[in-house]
């Protein structure tokens, strides 16, 4: 048996890789010296259609190795300054318990307790699966769990072993492919999954279509594919949102957002980024404000764009009982100069000329997505609670939907007689077009003839009706 160390309050093995490599090598070896139908085998997803056949053995779960490649964490690792220092040495104790602290963390206390009632009560329900080398694929959050079982008797997982001729691309498609299995049904979070699609596609040179087919997007192979390669500039979309704020985000910041709201605004920012690259980067500050302060449903947002900021939210802050008095200090706080990603234009600032200036959304974003909980108003001696801000800044952008939606609406009621008109005037152009050449048929017997003439009175009537408004209101002559 391996030796282990405290960390954390919690057992963290000191376990070489030879040592693991042997030690699975003995417990194959023990297992063969029973009957092979007394064995225990699993399928395990393979090349191909070809399914693997692996053998399954009890160890203790000191003596394997969290995956440091586990997308379940990736970009809770990613986000972790702790993680920087260690990510070089993977297997070592201190990297082990970074990764087995995130392993924890992804679920809820509540979720991880009943985790551990299940397995302490009634024990594994399907194998998990490990390399030859002793390191986990799947069965992270299992073996954490275990680990932490007051009944030493139960700190042993069952786990499939690989073959130690696979490489590390098999490996990744490997833990896709548990994962995309029914019994493995939670998802992964958005951004460990955009991080997925990256790994396929950059470090697995995985072409678009397949990597569609292996996470089963998409309803078609083509649709499959496009919807690939959006994701993967959704992704450096959030990248670019990332640096944005001062102090910058952590990627699993954007895990509250979903593909739907991500699509919108991939779509609003790639129409104008060429030719109006300053635009283009205030329409990506609107957004992050909104959802900096809570504000994430789809139709919300679809309300927000650069405009509304000024003309909506910033009128709405003024009104504010707390923050009003302060809305437009707050709103003119020059952001920090900073180092703008590719395609990033100029931040929504003033000329610097003593003229009234645009609200500083960028600055805005800095203050509620600031760690420190005060915000000192410039020129003053007032200091304000940040989540006081934060709140503030969400229930204006609220109300500033509900109103922008309530102009709209008006603007929609005046607008909306032409756009009828015009569009009945092309629908009768293609009536038209659909009876030349057909009604004068003989395949156009009477029984059609008499239901296109009823059709047609009625069209007349309520033709005759509409005129008969408009001549009314002096719009046309009578």
């Amino acid at each position: 048996m391996s030796s282990f160390r405290r960390l954390e309050g919690k057992d963290v093995p000191i376990v070489t890789e030879p040592q693991r490599v042997q030690r699975i090598k003995e417990l194959l070896a023990d297992l063969n010296k029973v009957p092979p139908e007394k064995h225990e085998v699993v399928r395990v997803p393979g090349p191909g259609n070809e399914p693997r056949h692996c053998q399954v053995i009890n160890i203790h779960v000191d003596e394997v190795v969290l995956n440091p490649r586990s997308h379940r964490v990736r970009a809770q690792l990613e986000d972790d300054p702790e993680w920087a220092d260690h990510k070089d040495d993977p297997f070592s104790e201190a990297a082990q318990a970074v990764i087995q602290r995130q392993v924890r963390e992804a679920r809820t206390r509540e979720e991880f307790a009943l985790l551990k009632d299940s397995l302490a009560n009634e024990g594994q329900t399907e194998p998990g699966v490990v390399t030859s080398k002793g390191v986990l694929i799947n069965a992270n959050t299992r073996v954490v769990a275990l680990r932490e079982l007051d009944d030493p008797n139960k700190r042993y997982i069952r786990v499939a072993v690989l073959p130690d001729t696979m490489q590390e691309d098999e490996l990744a498609l490997l833990e896709l492919r548990l994962q995309m299995q029914k019994e493995l049904k939670v998802e992964y979070s958005l951004t460990n999954e955009l991080l997925f699609i990256e790994e396929l596609s950059v470090e697995r040179s995985m072409p678009p279509a397949q990597i569609a087919k292996e996470l089963r997007i998409g309803e078609t192979a083509k649709k499959g594919e496009s919807e690939v390669v959006l994701r993967l500039k959704l992704l450096d979309l959030l990248r670019t949102m990332q640096q944005l704020p001062k102090n910058g985000l952590r990627l699993t910041f954007f895990d509250t957002l979903g593909y739907e709201q991500l699509r919108d605004l991939h779509r609003a920012y790639s129409a104008i980024v060429d030719n109006d690259p300053a635009r283009a980067a205030s329409i990506l500050d609107a957004f992050l404000l909104s959802v900096s302060v809570g504000v994430t449903p789809v139709h919300q947002l679809r309300r927000i764009d650069p405009d509304f900021i000024p003309e909506y939210m910033l009128p709405q802050l003024e009104e504010d009982e707390m923050i009003g008095a302060h809305a437009a200090k707050l709103a003119a706080l020059p952001a920090e100069v900073i180092t703008k990603p590719t395609g990033v234009g100029a931040l929504l600032t003033g000329d610097g000329d003593g003229d009234a200036t645009e609200v500083n959304v960028r600055g805005l974003i800095d203050i509620v997505t600031q760690r420190d909980h005060k915000v000192p108003v410039p020129g003053t001696n007032f200091v304000l609670e940040r989540d006081d801000v934060k709140d503030a800044v969400k229930t204006a952008i609220i109300n500033g939907v509900t109103e922008k939606r309530r102009d709209d609406s008006a603007s929609d009621r005046l607008q909306a007689p032409i756009d009828r008109v015009r569009t009945t005037a092309k629908q009768v152009d293609k009536c038209k077009e659909a009876c030349d050449g057909v009604i004068g048929t003989d395949e156009f017997g009477d029984s059609r003839r008499k239901t296109l003439e009823v059709a047609f009175k009625r069209l007349r009537k309520n033709f005759r009706s509409l005129e008969a408004e408009l001549v009314k209101v002096g719009v046309i002559d009578g």
